[in-house]
């Protein structure tokens, strides 16, 4: 007995020390660049001690630093994907798996283990919220009503049941715009729903749910009227300043839309000197700047546009360097402005969802324009050849712009375009890889070059 009991020792300690040296062995094989054999040690260690879960994590983190080319991410994917086949019931390889796949923007793949995890334990409706949420925020839209939609599904004692409801509603409307749908009745459906969530959640989310109603009746409804009026009421009702200022934001849309543009522009400077310093400031700064470009006040709008180049936001920052290199570059161009007022007023009809009328407008410009004015009025032409969804024309017209103006501040852009046209609309994989490859080489520093690396990288 006395043997049996030293042996059972003797096993626990070897089998102790064989778990400890997990990590040495891991770290060994990482040195000598063999991240297949330090991935496996180091999942080995995770198996064997689940409740070091987080220092494997870390480690795992701190050697991503290093990984300029996404190598070390790809053999860390697949090590991963190999252990969740062979062990699903491993609650940490699956929680790893999804950590990275959020790492690498994988969202899919995040998703896809977050709702495995929740129909097993039943306990990441706070995860899957926060995947949803990051998914809209980054355009990923169809994933994110996906997530918005598995929760919805689990009924109203889920806690994040509105927040769906609410997510679920403005991505819908988001992907209809995107996709051009024009069909009314789709947007009458959409309208019933958010009638019938107004009872089902709530007043806590009756603000961004009438801010999405007011956008359906302005804009797809024809109700212009009714939704300045429902927007007015809930701007009334509110107590909290930025879901104030957001109403007010989407009010002001509303009055240009209709022309009213006076009372545009005091809703955008209301909203502007309440939120200085906050992005819905900025905005609005933005905003109030594009009206007066619209109609003609283009010094004014110029001198605005300087000050939000340094916004804390990216995107306000970029989109207010593009308006202002429109603006500057074709003053000094032509001084009187003819043809930027052209530019403009295209741009605006385009805002009023005038397409008809601002379709000669940018033809005429094509024809007779300037080296300046040409650029843009191609991308805008590209962008209405889009929505009627004749892809293959509107690819034609940014390469054009490509191939002609090379060194216009718009060239990266209409690239980018072209390839994001033949990658999810014209399915031709070569074309877009090709675009990609060219966006990264030879405009390095653009916008769109990390984003023009990630679609290369999968295709």
């Amino acid at each position: 007995m006395r043997k049996v009991c030293c042996l059972f020792i003797l096993f626990l300690s070897l089998s102790a020390s064989a778990q400890e040296n997990y990590t040495e062995k891991a770290n060994y094989y990482y040195s000598k660049l063999d991240y297949e054999k330090a991935f496996e040690y180091y999942l080995l260690e995770l198996e064997a001690r689940p409740k070091q879960y987080n220092v494997v994590k870390n480690r795992l983190q701190t050697l991503l630093l290093y990984d300029v080319n996404n190598s070390i991410a790809d053999e860390l994917r697949i090590a991963l994907l190999k252990k969740t086949q062979e062990k699903p019931e491993n609650e940490e390889f699956a929680r790893l798996l999804m950590w990275l796949a959020l790492q690498q923007e994988d969202y899919d793949i995040a998703l896809e283990q977050c709702k495995s995890l929740d129909r097993r334990f039943n306990d990441q409706d706070s995860q899957i919220i926060t995947i949803a949420h990051i998914c809209y925020d980054n355009a990923q839209y169809e994933l994110a009503k996906d997530a918005y939609d598995y929760l919805i599904a689990k009924g109203k004692i889920n806690p994040y049941y509105g927040d769906a409801v609410v997510g679920s509603v403005k991505t819908e409307n988001l992907l209809c715009k995107i996709n051009h749908v024009e069909d009314k009745a789709t947007y009458e459906r959409l309208s019933r729903r958010i009638e019938d969530a107004y009872s089902e959640i709530g007043s806590k989310e009756y603000p961004n749910l009438a801010e999405i109603q007011a956008d359906i009746m302005a804009y797809h409804l024809d109700q212009a009227p009714q939704a300045i009026e429902l927007l007015q009421k809930v701007i009334g009702q509110t107590t909290s300043k930025i879901q104030q200022n957001q109403l007010k934001l989407k009010l002001a849309d509303i009055y240009l839309f209709t022309d009213e543009v006076w009372e545009a522009t005091l809703l955008y400077s209301q909203v502007d000197k309440s939120m200085k310093e906050e992005p819905l400031g900025h905005e609005a700064r933005f905003r109030n700047a594009q009206l007066r470009y619209f109609i003609g006040e283009f010094a004014w709008a110029e001198t605005q546009l300087n000050v939000l180049k340094a916004a804390t936001s990216k995107l306000i920052a970029n989109d207010a360097m593009s308006l202002s290199l429109i603006i500057s570059d074709n003053l000094e161009y032509d001084t009187t402005g003819t043809e930027l007022k052209r530019l403009a007023t295209a741009d605006y009809k385009i805002y009023q969802h005038k397409d008809s009328e601002a379709l000669p407008i940018l033809e005429a410009i094509n024809l007779d324009g300037n080296e300046i004015s040409k650029p843009h009025a191609l991308y805008r032409l590209a962008e209405l050849k889009a929505k009627k969804q004749d892809y293959g024309t509107a690819d034609s017209l940014y390469l054009q712009i490509v191939r002609q103006f090379p060194d216009s501040y718009m060239a990266d852009d209409a690239l980018m375009q072209a390839a994001l046209l033949e990658h999810q609309q014209l399915k031709d994989r070569e074309a877009a890889k090709q675009h990609y490859e060219q966006l990264i080489d030879q405009y390095p520093t653009s916008l769109y070059t990390a984003q023009a690396k990630k679609y290369y990288r999968k295709l």
